[in-house]
């Protein structure tokens, strides 16, 4: 790539004017959950992330494919781009899909990002990018800033406070308090609150949870349901002293003594379950703090970063806090950060507006709605069991899976494009009734083969959000709330209650996805249950499936006996 440097090793900087407005920005993260993002006119075009293509989950770094899938989703080149938003101030280095210049400076003198607290709103820096072979005028954007940036712009909110927190971000910064207005969004204040890496630290290093540290966060989550918060002391110095050297040392916690590396790890014992139940109250109550000093009245509140994906704490917020609203985007966890750099140049940069309400989830790269017959390999229609291959349409698919769902199956819903961000919406899911006691460890124990804990959520039509969940239950489009069921409902459908009595829950509307609420509605008029189980259509350890040849290794690897993915409705047997 040396052919793009000038002499002395620098790449020349195109001429450009960040006051422009740029028809096709490209957005890029190349960190743990890498992706990229096209946006067209403002829009949210196409949004990749690497693990489709590694099929590793949480893909780590730069990813050339992701750059080509977006341009080729998009029927464009990379020629069509006039700028890039970078994501990640202080990861300067790359050497693979595109190259960026060491800074002359300390990573420290990034603008507005010394101290504590911010000293500027303006939260980047310009550099030209090189994309496959293309020099670019780009802007590299601070991690948590391009968090928040995600959800305001595609919040549909005209002014919000913004609350962007995870585990660890640029220069060592894990929350940042925003607000958002117009185009712009100001930084209020970063705040040294650790969540993410609380819940990763003590999944890896004290619990020993399977899986990377995002797993182990998500797993911990389900587990403080069993528990009861009786070491708030404990779990508030955890949290308070957490820091990435965790897992090489011992911690001496009230009441629970000296800790050493895996011994909560039997995830049966009373002092294991509380533990991670007292962290996720002592995680929520932290949170309610902080919003608590910045909220104003009738202050709407925009969610990101990985702790947005904790449904126990989003459930507090709504409960405790006064808020006119709250949005959390499909893909709040990093990602989503290429889609928050491009919109952070679009809006904030530039000053063009590009506010949706609502991004659509289901804008992935892979379109299975024309899939036949046709695109099945004969070598895997041939080998071992036999495969029944049926070509329907759509409403014959309704009607075959409700069929199925009514006598206990659990089937694969394949149609479409793929789901953003790593929670299933219809598109890559796993169905079935959740009428049915057996369902959640059955699912457990053959189909997904997780810890038993783990609870499954819960999808059903707008329309019944009022009669299941109350007439005061927000819609979570993205899968982002929990909430206790009212009346007889707990009772009704035990596959989808947690321990704790709480749903995980997803409201589909007919607009945003016609063939599942078509589904949901022929299943409820079948047998009077008003939604199913959804869970993600993946083998264990492997993301999403994507591609049609993820989704017919699936099925063929998985125990499930049907498949609806396209045109066709595939069956074992």
């Amino acid at each position: 790539m040396s052919d793009a440097r000038s002499e002395g090793g620098a790449l020349p900087a195109p001429e450009t004017s960040l006051t422009t407005a740029s028809r096709v920005i490209l957005g890029l993260y190349q960190g743990y959950n890498a992706n990229a993002c096209l946006l067209v006119e403002g829009e949210p075009t196409v949004i990749v992330e690497n693990e489709r293509h590694t099929r590793v989950r949480h893909a780590y770094g730069p990813s050339a494919e992701c750059v080509e899938d977006c341009l080729r989703g998009a029927g464009m080149t990379i020629g069509d781009v006039d700028r890039v938003g970078f994501c990640g101030a202080s990861d300067l280095d790359t050497d693979y899909g595109y190259d960026i210049p060491a800074s002359a400076e300390d990573g420290s003198c990034f603008p507005a990002l010394a101290g504590t607290r911010l000293l500027s709103a303006d939260c980047f820096r310009e550099t030209p990018i090189r994309v496959l072979g293309r020099t670019l005028p780009g802007v590299i954007v601070e991690h948590h800033v391009a968090h928040a940036a995600s959800a305001f712009y595609t919040s549909g909110f005209e002014q919000s406070l913004i609350l962007a927190f995870d585990g660890l971000g640029d220069f060592g910064r894990s929350c940042l308090i925003l607000r958002g207005s117009g185009t712009r969004i100001d930084c209020l204040e970063s705040v040294p609150l650790r969540i993410g890496l609380a819940f990763k630290k003590a999944g890896t290093h004290l619990y020993r949870l399977a899986g990377t540290g995002f797993d182990a966060a998500g797993k911990l989550m389900a587990l403080a349901a069993l528990g009861e918060p009786r070491y708030l002391g404990a779990a508030r110095l955890f949290l308070d002293h957490v820091d990435v050297s965790t897992g090489t040392r011992e911690w001496l916690l009230p009441e629970l003594g000296k800790l050493r590396q895996g011994a909560l790890s039997d995830l049966d014992s009373s002092p294991a379950r509380d533990f991670a139940a007292s962290l996720q109250a002592v995680a929520s109550a932290a949170t309610l703090n902080l919003l608590r000093r910045h909220l104003r009245p009738g202050d709407r509140l925009c969610l990101a970063g990985g702790c947005a994906l904790n449904v126990i704490i989003n459930r507090d917020l709504l409960r405790e806090l006064p808020l006119a609203a709250l949005y959390i985007p499909p893909c709040p966890h990093d990602g989503g950060l290429g889609l928050g750099a491009s919109l952070y140049l679009r809006n904030h940069i530039e000053g063009a507006s590009s506010r949706s309400n609502g991004l659509d989830p289901y804008r992935g790269l892979t379109n299975l709605d024309g899939v036949s017959p046709r695109a099945l390999p004969g070598a895997w229609r041939r080998d071992g069991a036999p495969i029944g291959v049926a070509e329907r349409g759509e409403e014959e698919q309704v009607d075959a899976a409700v069929h199925w769902l009514a006598q206990g199956e659990v089937v694969g819903w394949c149609h479409g494009r793929s789901e953003v961000g790593p929670r299933a919406l219809g598109n890559r899911s796993l169905l079935a009734d959740p009428a049915r006691d057996w369902m959640a460890s059955h699912l457990n124990r053959r189909v997904k083969h997780r810890e038993s804990f783990r609870p499954y959520g819960l999808s059903l039509r707008e329309e019944n959000l009022g009669g299941v969940f109350g007439k005061d239950a927000a819609r979570s489009p993205y899968m982002m709330l929990a909430a206790t069921m009212t009346g007889n409902w707990c009772q009704a459908l035990p596959a989808v209650v947690h321990v704790d009595g709480s749903t995980r829950y997803h409201t589909v509307s007919q607009q945003a996805n016609p063939l599942l609420w078509q589904l949901l509605a022929a299943f409820e008029a079948a047998t009077g249950v008003p939604g199913l189980l959804n869970t993600s259509y993946n083998l264990p350890g492997e993301p999403i499936a994507e591609s049609v040849a993820d989704c017919l290794a699936v099925f063929r690897d998985a125990a499930i006996n049907h498949l609806f993915i396209g045109r066709m409705h595939l069956s074992k047997g």
